[in-house]
């Protein structure tokens, strides 16, 4: 008896111990680990939403300079043109180019999309 309420400590202990360990992971690396793209946005997907396509809808195109001059070398070798287009994106921001920068987004979507969506280590990669 004295055994099995020892056994059982054990497995209560290894059971909590996962779930501290789990809940002190920052939520970017809970999301990397589980974003699906569709369901549940990957880092990148949700990082647009919320600094790109949130503040575009409300007009807010500072919002936009500012968090696209963060995400500017994301890209890295995966996308060669990420901080050309991203900096072509800041100018026309800056220039207040709405049509323009909803291309220089397209053109963006256009060029790495396929590759974003054929690559789960870039689609889990952290936001810088």
């Amino acid at each position: 008896m004295v055994r099995m309420q020892k056994a059982w400590l054990a497995v209560l202990a290894v059971v909590v111990t996962g779930a501290v360990g789990v809940a002190a992971l920052p939520s970017t690396a809970i999301a990397e680990v589980q974003c699906n793209g569709t369901t549940k946005p990957c880092p990148l997907q949700k990082w647009m939403r919320d600094n790109a396509g949130t503040p575009m809808a409300s007009g807010d195109l500072a919002a936009i300079v500012k968090g696209i001059e963060k995400i500017q070398t994301f890209g890295g070798p995966d996308m060669k043109d990420w901080t050309k287009l991203a900096k072509k994106t800041v100018d026309d921001l800056k220039a207040n180019k709405t049509d323009d920068v909803k291309a220089d987004c397209k053109a963006c979507h256009d060029a790495y999309k396929a590759a974003y969506k054929a690559n789960a280590a870039l689609r889990k990669r952290p936001i810088p």
